[in-house]
This record gives structure tokens, sequence and C-alpha cells, in this order.
């Protein structure tokens, strides 16, 4: 799927500004960002239920969505719920199709139980199985673990893991819970006021970050000009942080053979929090949605 150059304006407040990406089938990316970044506002125009931007959307005409909440009927059971939405789409609902994946989320059991008896964790279960109904190459998906507790979040992330290799199915997914998203993606596009902020890679659970402090700005600079080890993340006047595989060992012996001395040295794993809060320079500001 190809967004370009998308721009939603509400009453002359830009939303979203320009913002491009790309995602495949089988791929699970990431959107993270703060309150009023423009999320909820992408997944809608991806989902089609908003209709009037500017740019374009290309390869979303098979598309399954959960966002915000599900639209469900209280006095009806989970079963007449995945029936009436099989046959909006067209299709007869088959249980022996989704069986596996509505015992692996608990709600086989409970099919034929009222909503008004679902606790707020498996309505959105049922709302997830809902989206994939209509045999979709895309999902999008708004806070899917709302309302569940640790246990079960993890069991409905390996779900969403499986679905994408063994379905070929793309998922889009933001959550305020960034352990989620770091455990689930294959890569996080960070959010800022409409624009897409940053694009970073989680599939390789060895990257660190390094903090590095210098005694001048000349030596932070000798530095950065040599350094091979990896990315740069942040950068001030002494200070630099850089995402890397490499061992500290490496890092100090390379050091000392440009002769440079550190004031502090810090290595953390790579988080979906460290960087973030990197990227904004340290400001403490709410991520959500």
């Amino acid at each position: 799927m190809l967004i370009n150059s998308i721009t939603k304006k509400y009453s002359g407040s830009v939303v979203l500004n320009e913002l491009s990406f790309d995602f495949k089938p089988g791929e699970i990316v990431g959107l993270i960002g703060n309150n009023g970044a423009g999320k909820s506002t992408l997944m809608k125009i991806i989902a089609q239920t908003i209709q009037k931007f500017d740019g374009s959307v290309e390869d979303n005409s098979h598309v399954g969505y959960l966002i915000e909440e599900p639209k469900l009927f209280s006095n009806k059971t989970g079963l007449a719920h995945l029936s009436y939405f099989s046959k909006i789409y067209g299709n007869i609902f088959k249980l022996n199709e989704y069986e596996e994946l509505l015992k692996c989320l608990q709600l086989f059991d409970v099919l034929n139980k009222k909503v008004k008896e679902y606790s707020l964790g498996m309505k959105q279960k049922l709302g997830i199985v809902i989206s994939l109904l209509n045999n979709p190459s895309y999902v999008v998906l708004d806070e899917p673990t709302n309302g569940m507790d640790i246990e079960t979040s993890l069991e409905v992330l390996e779900q969403l893991k499986k679905m994408a290799k063994e379905w070929n199915v793309g998922i889009l997914i933001s959550s305020h819970k960034l352990e989620d998203i770091e455990n689930v993606c294959n890569r996080v596009l960070f959010i800022e006021k409409g624009n897409i902020l940053d694009e970073q890679q989680f599939s390789n659970k060895s990257q660190h970050i390094l903090k590095l402090v210098f005694d001048t700005p000349t030596e932070l600079a000798t530095f950065i000009n040599h350094q091979e080890f990896g990315s740069i993340v942040h950068s001030s006047e002494k200070t630099v942080e850089i995402e890397t595989t490499a061992n500290n060992a490496d890092v100090f012996q390379f050091l000392n053979k440009l002769g440079i001395r550190l004031i502090d040295f810090t290595t953390e794993k790579k988080t979906l929090r460290n960087v973030y809060m990197s990227k904004l320079g340290g400001e403490k500001r709410d991520i959500g949605y």
C-alpha cells in the first residue's frame, strides 16, 4: 500500500501534512505519536471512512479495520455479529475457517453469549475478528489491546504476528502501550503534528543506544566524522546518542585510537520510549492516541 502526500485539514487547521509512506502484505507497521498527532485521522483515511482529503492511497480496496472502539450491538451474540458483518461484506460466515483464531483469542466458547456480557477486552477481540471478515490484504488497528490485561495483550499480539506471517496480511497498528508496538512491529513511524518525524526498524533486538559525552565540541565533531558504529539519533554541543549493535570495548578502542577522552558514557537497550524521547530532545510529553 502506498500513502502518497496525504494532507487533511479541519477548519483550516492542518492535521496531516503531505504525509507519505508505504507498507506491504505480511509486514506490521506501528504508529507512535502524541495526542492530536494525526494517527486516527490517517487510519480513517486508509480505511476509507474519511473520503475528503488531498493526496492518494493506492491498493487500499481490501482493508479491514478496528478504529477507536468496535461498533457492536449489546443484545446480539458474538456469533450473530460475525454472521451479520460477513453478510455486509457479501460472504457467508464459516465458523470452521475462524475456529482456530477464535479459540486462540478465547472467544470460541462465548460466541453464543450476548455482547453486553462481554468485557471490554473481549469486545476488542471480537472487533479484531470482525476486521478480518472481508479477507483483507491490510488491517488497520487502533488500540487493539485496549481493556486487556498483560497476558491477554501478549496473546493477541502473538496472533497478530501469526496472521501477518501465515495470512500475508499487512497490519498498521497504533497503541499508547509502547511495549505492544515494540513487541509486534517490524518498523515504527513516529508522527508529530501531522508529519512523519522519523522511521525506525525494531527487528534487530541486539540494537542499543550509546550516549557519549565529550570534553569539547571539537572532540565530538571528530568522533561524528569518523565513527561507523551506527546512525546518530540525537546530538547537542558535547553529547551524541548513537543507535548501534557494537560492543562497548570496540567503541573505547576506537576513542583511544583517536585520542579522545570522554566525560560520561552510558548504554541503554533500544526501546520505543528512549528513542522517542531522544528525538523530542528529552521533553516530557504524553505519548497517546
